[in-house]
C-alpha cells in the first residue's frame, strides 16, 4: 500500500454521499433498511421511514402476491389509489375492453365496477375515486371517463346505482382532475380553465312536496360570491398556461396545484393592462399552489396564492389517486408531489418545495418510470405496525433480536414485497 493511501484519514460513514446512501437502502430488505437508518443522523435524514411513505410503483421484486384475477393481470393499468391500500385497476382498450374493478392487493378482494365507469373510445386510463373501505354491498366509485362526463356509482343494500353528468355539464367544459369527499357526499370536478364545479350526490328516491330530486346536481363551489373575481392577477393569466391542474382537499379546504409540464416549454405573454409588469414569464417546470378563500371577497379575489407556511407542515400527494395530504417522517413538509411526464410517455415522481421553489426527482436517485402515475399507501394498520417493528429494529440495531420478532419483521417485509411486486408488474404492464 502506497504510503499517501495508509497515512490518508479515514472518511466517516457520515460522510457518504445521500444518493450513495439511497442507492444501497434501496437494495435492501425491511429489517436492513432500519439498520441503515440507525446507523447515524446523516444517514437517517437521507432515508425515508420504510412505511410512512408511498410506494410510487418504481420497483419490480420477486414474491408471493395478489393478482387481480377477475380481469386479466397481464395489461392492467392502475387508474386510481386510496389511502387504506385499494387501487383502481382497467384493462383492455377500445377494441377489446376487459373492464374494471377495485381491488386490494393484501387480502385479495376484488368489487367489479360498473362497465359505464370506463369509456376507452374517449379516455384510455380514467382517473377513478372512491369512498374509502369499500365492500361489495357499500361504496362510491367516481370516474372521469370523459372530459365533459363524470360517472357515479353507488352501492348500498344489496343494490347498485350508476349515475353521469349527461346534460347537467356543460359540454364546453374540460375536465381535468375529480376529488370525491367522504363527509359530505359532494364531488369537487377541476376544470382546465381553474374553475371548480360541485357535483351533489342526493339520495336516491328523496323527494319534496313539488318535485323528486334528481340523484346528482351540478353546482358552483359553496360561499362563491356571484360576480367575483377567480383568480388575482396575474393568475388569471397564467391559469391558461398551466395545463397540468390538480384538486386537493385538506381539513376541509379546497387547493388547486398548477403546473407548466415537461415538454410544454417556456411561455412569455403579455401581462392584463393596470399592472406594474409588462410581460408574464412562464417557465416549463413552474408549480402554483392557491387556496379557495371565498370571504376574501370584496377585499381580494376568492382563491388566494399559498406560501410554504399555509401547507402547515403537511406535504400534498397529486397524480391519478385520490389527492392526498401527509404529514409526518419521511416526507418534505410544505413540498407538493406530483407525477411529471417523459417523452417516452412514462412518469416520474418529483417533488416541489414551497419554500424553495425548486423541484427535484424523488427520490433523489432514479428507480426508473413508471406507467402509471397513481401513489400507494400502505393500510394504515400495517403502516403503523411495521412503523412500530421498524423503530424497535432501530433502537436496538446493535443487539439480538428476538426470534418472536424476526418472525414479525420477516411478515412485514413479505408484506412489503408483496405490493411492490404488484405496483411493479402493474406499472411495467
Amino acid at each position: 500500500m502506497p504510503a499517501e493511501a495508509a497515512s490518508a484519514p479515514f472518511r466517516p460513514w457520515a460522510d457518504l454521499d445521500a444518493g450513495l446512501v439511497s442507492m444501497i437502502a434501496a437494495r435492501c430488505a425491511l429489517r436492513e433498511h432500519a439498520s441503515c437508518r440507525a446507523v447515524c443522523c446523516a444517514w437517517r435524514s437521507a432515508l425515508p421511514s420504510p412505511l410512512s411513505w408511498p410506494l410510487a410503483a418504481p420497483t419490480r421484486l420477486h414474491g408471493d402476491l395478489h393478482r387481480p384475477t377477475g380481469i386479466g393481470a397481464a395489461g392492467c393499468r392502475c387508474v386510481g389509489a386510496s389511502r387504506d391500500g385499494w387501487l383502481a385497476l382497467v384493462a383492455g382498450d377500445a377494441e377489446a375492453p376487459a373492464g374494471l374493478l377495485l381491488f386490494n392487493p393484501f387480502t385479495g378482494q376484488e368489487i367489479p365496477l360498473d362497465p359505464e365507469l370506463y369509456e376507452p373510445t374517449h379516455e384510455p386510463a380514467p382517473k377513478i375515486v372512491f369512498s374509502p373501505s369499500p365492500t361489495p354491498l357499500d361504496f362510491t366509485a367516481v370516474s372521469l371517463c370523459r372530459p365533459n362526463r363524470v360517472a357515479v356509482q353507488r352501492a348500498s343494500d344489496g343494490r347498485s346505482h350508476i349515475d353521469d353528468t349527461g346534460l347537467l355539464m356543460d359540454r364546453d367544459v374540460v375536465l381535468v382532475d375529480v376529488v370525491y369527499s367522504d363527509d359530505d357526499v359532494k364531488v369537487y370536478c377541476l376544470a382546465k380553465d381553474g374553475q371548480v364545479h360541485v357535483l351533489h350526490l342526493n339520495r336516491r328516491r328523496r323527494s319534496c312536496r313539488r318535485r323528486r330530486v334528481p340523484p346528482m346536481e351540478v353546482g358552483p363551489l359553496p360561499k362563491l360570491p356571484r360576480g367575483a373575481a377567480v383568480f388575482p392577477s396575474p393568475y388569471d393569466t397564467i391559469s391558461k398556461f398551466t395545463d397540468a391542474k390538480n384538486l386537493v382537499l385538506c381539513d376541509g379546504v379546497l387547493y388547486q396545484v398548477w403546473r407548466r409540464p415537461t415538454g410544454a416549454g417556456n411561455a412569455t405573454v403579455a401581462a392584463p393592462a393596470g399592472g406594474v409588469r409588462r410581460w408574464i414569464h412562464i417557465f416549463e417546470g413552474d408549480v402554483f399552489v392557491l387556496r379557495f378563500d371565498p370571504g376574501n371577497w370584496p377585499r381580494s379575489s376568492c382563491w388566494s396564492v399559498v406560501e410554504a407556511k399555509d401547507l402547515r407542515g403537511n406535504a400534498l400527494f397529486v397524480g391519478l389517486n385520490d389527492a392526498a395530504v401527509v404529514r409526518g417522517e419521511g416526507v418534505s413538509a410544505n413540498s407538493v408531489y406530483y407525477w411529471d411526464g417523459l417523452r417516452g410517455g412514462d412518469c416520474e415522481a418529483v417533488v416541489y418545495s414551497m419554500a424553495t421553489g425548486a423541484s427535484v426527482r424523488w427520490p433523489a436517485v432514479s428507480t426508473g418510470a413508471v406507467s402509471s402515475p397513481a401513489w400507494y399507501f400502505l393500510p394504515a394498520g400495517d403502516t403503523h405496525r411495521v412503523e412500530a417493528e421498524a423503530t424497535e429494529v432501530e433502537d436496538t440495531s446493535a443487539e439480538a433480536t428476538s426470534p418472536e420478532l424476526d418472525e414479525e419483521l420477516d411478515h412485514s417485509a413479505h408484506c412489503l414485497k408483496k405490493t411492490m411486486s404488484l405496483l411493479g408488474f402493474l406499472a411495467v404492464g
